[in-house]
C-alpha cells in the first residue's frame, strides 16, 4: 500500500496509508468515463487516410454500427478513391496446375471462398471479377464478395470448342466508370468471349443486365487466338494471336479486326510479348531482351500505324546478381512479362521460380512472396467493398 511517512511527538516515524477520497465516504470508486469519439468529419478524415488494402476499412467497419454507416458511405467511398488512386494490386490468378488458383501478393486480402486451379481455368480478371472456365461452364466470379454467377452458353456455333481456340474477357459495362456500385455485386458487366476456326476468328458479348449473348462479329485470318491475357484500351479489347498478330474488337461498332505486328519487331522477342495499353493512351506491348532490358512500345495513332519503343528498363538493376549471372548464362527460361495490372501500371515479371512487381509510376520492385513456375497471369486489383461485413454478420 502507498504511504505518506510522518514524524510523531516521541521523534519516531510512522507511515500513515493514502486513502482514495471515494474511500473515506463509503463509497466505490467510479469508473472512468470514455473518452468522447472525434467529430465525424474528423472521423472521415482518419478514415479516408487507412492504407488501401481492404483488411483497413473492413476492421474499421467492425467497430460499430455508427463507423459502419460511415465507411459504407457512398461519398466516402467515392472521396476514398480519389485520395488513394489507384486500387492496390491484392494478387493475381494463375493459369497454371500447382500453386493455388489465386495468388496473394501480400497478407492483407485472401478470397472469402477459394477455388482450385485446375478444375476452372481463369481467362481474365478485371474490375474487380475474374471470368473462369471450366470444360464448356463460364462462371463470373468476384473475389471480394465470393459471389460467382453462372453465365449461359454462347450461342450454338459456340459450343462445340473441339479444335478451336478460344479467350474471353470480362469488364464493367459502358457507362459504369464512375457508378458508386464500382466493385460490389450490382455493377453490370459484360464478357466477351472469342474463337477461331476454320480461318475465321468469332467473337459475342453477354451483357450481365440483359443476361443474354448478342450477335457474333467475325473476320477472315490464318492465325488462332493465344491464351495470353487481354488488353483494354478505352472501349476496344485486345487478343493475340499466333504468328505475331492482334484480334482487335470495339465494343462500341461491334467491330472485328485484325493488326499485324512487324515480323522482324515480333520476331525479336521470340513471340513473348504481353498485350497491355501503352503509356499514351493506345495500345501497346512489353518485351524483354536477351539483355535483361524491359522494352514498352505503342502503337501510333497515324495513317502509318508504326509501332515505336516508348520506353527502355533495365532490369539488371532491379534483380539480385545470382539471378542476373544465371539469366546471362542461360541456365533457366527467359525473363518473361506474364502479366500487367491496368489499374495499377504493375506490370509482373517472372524470372525461374520468382514473379516480381514493377510499379511503372514510381519504379518500386517488389518479390511476390508465392514462388512457383508461372506462365500468364491475372491480376487482380480492387478497392474495399461494403460487401465484406455482410458474410461476417
Amino acid at each position: 500500500m502507498d504511504a505518506l511517512s510522518s514524524r510523531g511527538g516521541g521523534g519516531g516515524e510512522r507511515l500513515l496509508p493514502i486513502v482514495p477520497t471515494d474511500a473515506l465516504s463509503g463509497h466505490s470508486a467510479a469508473p472512468p468515463q470514455p473518452l468522447p469519439l472525434p467529430p465525424d468529419d474528423l472521423l472521415l478524415e482518419i478514415l479516408l487516410r487507412l492504407p488501401l488494402e481492404p483488411i483497413y476499412l473492413l476492421c474499421a467497419s467492425l467497430v460499430s454500427k455508427h463507423w459502419r454507416c460511415l465507411v459504407h458511405d457512398a461519398h466516402f467511398l467515392r472521396r476514398f478513391r480519389a485520395f488513394h488512386g489507384a486500387p492496390p494490386v491484392l494478387g493475381f490468378l494463375n493459369s497454371q496446375v500447382g500453386p493455388p488458383l489465386f495468388v496473394p501478393t501480400s497478407g492483407a486480402f485472401s478470397p472469402p471462398s477459394m477455388m482450385t486451379t485446375g478444375a476452372w481455368w481463369p481467362l481474365d480478371c478485371r474490375h474487380g471479377r475474374a471470368l473462369l472456365l471450366r470444360s464448356s461452364k463460364l462462371i463470373v466470379w468476384d473475389l471480394m464478395s465470393g459471389e460467382k454467377r453462372c453465365l449461359p452458353l454462347p450461342p450454338t456455333t459456340f459450343h462445340d470448342n473441339a479444335g478451336r481456340f478460344f479467350n474471353g474477357a470480362v469488364l464493367r459495362a459502358t457507362g459504369n466508370d464512375n457508378d458508386d456500385r464500382i466493385g460490389c455485386r450490382s455493377c453490370p458487366f459484360l464478357v466477351a468471349f472469342a474463337l477461331s476456326h476454320d480461318n475465321i476468328a468469332s467473337l459475342c458479348v453477354y451483357s450481365s443486365e440483359t443476361g443474354v449473348w448478342g450477335d457474333a462479329a467475325s473476320v477472315a485470318t490464318e492465325e488462332d487466338i493465344e491464351t495470353y491475357p487481354t488488353a483494354l484500351v478505352e472501349n476496344t479489347l485486345y487478343w493475340q494471336l499466333t504468328g505475331g498478330c492482334i484480334l482487335e474488337f470495339d465494343l462500341d461498332k461491334h467491330s472485328l479486326d485484325v493488326i499485324e505486328l512487324p515480323a522482324d519487331l515480333f520476331g525479336s522477342y521470340e513471340g513473348e510479348i504481353l498485350l497491355m495499353p501503352a503509356e499514351d493512351g493506345g495500345i501497346g506491348f512489353a518485351g524483354i531482351k536477351d539483355d535483361l532490358s524491359l522494352h514498352l512500345f505503342s502503337r501510333v495513332a497515324d495513317d502509318t500505324l508504326q509501332w515505336t519503343l516508348r520506353r527502355s528498363i533495365d532490369l539488371e538493376k532491379f534483380l539480385r546478381p545470382d539471378l542476373v549471372d544465371r539469366c546471362k548464362r542461360h541456365t533457366f527460361p527467359p525473363l518473361e512479362a506474364i502479366g500487367f495490372a491496368e489499374d495499377a501500371d504493375v506490370i509482373f515479371i517472372h524470372a525461374d521460380i520468382y514473379v516480381y512487381m514493377l510499379h511503372l509510376k514510381s519504379m518500386q520492385f517488389d518479390e511476390v512472396p508465392e514462388k512457383g513456375s508461372y506462365s500468364s497471369i491475372f491480376p487482380y486489383s480492387s478497392y474495399y467493398t461494403a460487401v465484406l461485413p455482410c458474410l461476417l454478420s
